[in-house]
This record gives structure tokens, C-alpha cells and sequence, in this order.
């Protein structure tokens, strides 16, 4: 027997907001304390400097950005469609494969290991799962 499981969509921008920003803050920590372990362990990533992707500041402005997009795609979905969660989830599985082709085009040529690679990949997971949860309300706090 199928479960139909509801997702309480937002009815005010500062909800939306505000499952964003948890979305974000979560996904931050989370890539901010898996670099500090990859840097305390040493592990080989290639790219080093201000400008690595392994950067704070890379990290960061990249997750931001990310949550943003993902605020406003999923403000859309749920003004123009009549299933925003489930077009949501379809829509940020399409832009996270998207977002996997520079990994494994362009970091190559920035010097970056197989293991940086990968590593890149988890960051991406690391930061979609938490957006979309929190955006979606599948999860809330």
C-alpha cells in the first residue's frame, strides 16, 4: 500500500527563508568539519591555495549560492506547479548531476587527485541533501 505523504509548503516568503538559511547553515558545517578531517588527516587532494575549491571561502560562497538557487527554483515551483515538492526533488537531481560535469571535466586540470575528485562529489552531496530537506520540510527543526 502506497503512503501519500505530504510536504508542508510555505506560505510565506520568510518560511521559505528561514529553510533556507537552516538548509545552508547545515550544509556549511557539514563540508566545513569534513575539510578540517580531510586537512587534519592529510589526505592528498592536489589543489592547494586561497583559490582551491577546498577553501573556505570557496566552500561557503558555493553552498550560498547554491541555497539560493534553490530558494528561488523551488518559490517558482510552488507559485507556478501543482506538485513543487516532487518537481523540486526532479529539478535539484537534474542540476546535481549537472553540477557533477565540471568535477570531472575541469578539476583535472587543476591539479586536483582522483581523491580531491572525490571528495568534490561527497562536498556535493553534502550540500544538496541538507537543501533539499530543509527546503522541502522534509525535514524541520
Amino acid at each position: 500500500m502506497a503512503r501519500n505523504i505530504r510536504y508542508s509548503v510555505p506560505t510565506e516568503s520568510k518560511e521559505l527563508t528561514s529553510r533556507t538559511a537552516t538548509g545552508v547553515f547545515v550544509a556549511i558545517v557539514a563540508v566545513l568539519l569534513t575539510q578540517a578531517l580531510v586537512n587534519l588527516l592529510g589526505v592528498d587532494i592536489g589543489a592547494t591555495g586561497e583559490m582551491s575549491p577546498f577553501s573556505a571561502g570557496p566552500l561557503v560562497s558555493s553552498t550560498i549560492f547554491a541555497g539560493v538557487g534553490a530558494a528561488v527554483a523551488y518559490a517558482g515551483l510552488v507559485r507556478f506547479t501543482a506538485r513543487p515538492v516532487r518537481n523540486f526533488v526532479a529539478l535539484s537531481t537534474v542540476v546535481f548531476i549537472v553540477m557533477l560535469v565540471p568535477v570531472a571535466v575541469v578539476t583535472p586540470t587543476m591539479d586536483i587527485t582522483l581523491t580531491g575528485q572525490a571528495i568534490l562529489v561527497f562536498y556535493h552531496v553534502l550540500v544538496a541533501v541538507p537543501l533539499v530537506a530543509f527546503i522541502t520540510g522534509a525535514i524541520s527543526l
